[in-house]
């Protein structure tokens, strides 16, 4: 197992996963953001669901636009009403990122594997099952290892190292995990990890991670690139 399927089983109270396999994952935080944020509590109410599970473990990111209603749930249930992205809010609030296993609805949470954080997106579907059954299944992806390594010249920044990388890899990452290291990796300061990780949002990885200890386990398949 890699650190992103150690970490999955883990959380899971699994000895081990394999690609493939299908779990069902409590994860350590629900985040509801993004355009898709009003179909999860479409979806919950729906379903007939009242009972929201671990309600001090999931953020709603508002931006103003809510209605009414919505915004009434979240507080009798005691969801975290947030005005600004997950990753911020856990930046000003100084909660962990590295190691955490995360669940939204918006591509964008995928960013946070920049920090360390799996990120795992689902439909807006599983996330109303998520907030009342504190769980979702997840089929295990196979994981691609890139290894970045070389100086970082002043012609790489994080933001032209994620357009390097998608021109190398274009779909082919597409439902695949991502573990990005390599030499590079500590040669970037915290606004480039951010922009780099973006690359796992616009390549279609299920979830990505930066790791500058690299994979720490078995992947399915690696690559080196010396820039």
């Amino acid at each position: 197992m890699n650190i992103i399927e150690k970490r999955i089983a883990e959380v899971a109270n699994l000895p081990s996963v394999s690609p493939g396999d299908k779990i069902e994952l409590t994860p350590d935080w629900k985040l509801i953001s993004g355009k898709s944020s009003h179909s999860v509590f479409k979806a919950y109410w729906n379903q007939g669901y009242e009972k929201v599970t671990n309600p001090a473990k999931t953020f709603f990111s508002v931006t103003g636009t809510e209605e009414e209603t919505t915004l009434k749930f979240c507080k009798e249930k005691g969801i975290k009403l947030i005005d600004c992205e997950p990753e911020d809010y856990f930046r000003k609030e100084g909660f962990k990122q590295n190691g955490t296993v995360l669940a939204g609805i918006d591509q964008q949470i995928k960013c946070m594997g920049g920090n360390g954080a799996i990120a795992i997106v689902i439909s807006p579907a599983a996330m109303a099952d998520c907030l009342a059954t504190s769980s979702f299944s997840l089929v295990i992806p196979d994981t691609m290892y890139i290894e970045i390594n070389g100086p970082l010249s002043k012609q790489y920044t994080g933001e032209t190292l994620c357009s390097y990388l998608l021109d190398s890899f274009n779909d082919s990452l597409i439902g695949n995990a991502v573990i990005l290291g390599g030499v590079v990796i500590d040669q970037l300061n915290i606004q480039d990890r951010k922009n780099l990780s973006y690359f796992f949002q616009l390549s279609g990885a299920a979830v990505g991670l930066i790791s500058a200890e690299g994979p720490m386990g078995q992947v399915e398949s690696a690559i080196k690139i010396k820039l």
